[in-house]
């Protein structure tokens, strides 16, 4: 819901509902880089779409996306 309100503040001050965000402003939603947004759209965790040069992301899918578990990078290699 964070994330919902984060974006929907930012689209209240420019005044309008938007339901594609940058790459950017995902970034900023989900305190992150950009290379971390582009990271998780790479690996397909994140959808996204092309428009034109533009890389959108759907409002639902970056919802979505934040309400899931991520496993962290220990453990993919943690020993069993």
């Amino acid at each position: 819901m964070r994330i919902c309100h984060t974006i929907c503040r930012m689209a209240t001050q420019q005044k309008e509902t938007k339901l594609l965000v940058t790459k950017r402003e995902a970034a900023s939603a989900l305190s992150v880089s950009i290379r971390t947004i582009e990271n998780f759209i790479r690996r397909k965790e994140l959808a996204a779409r092309k428009i034109g040069r533009r890389t959108l992301i759907p409002l639902t899918a970056l919802e979505a996306f934040a309400r899931r578990d991520h496993a962290s990078p220990l453990d993919n290699n943690a020993v069993r």
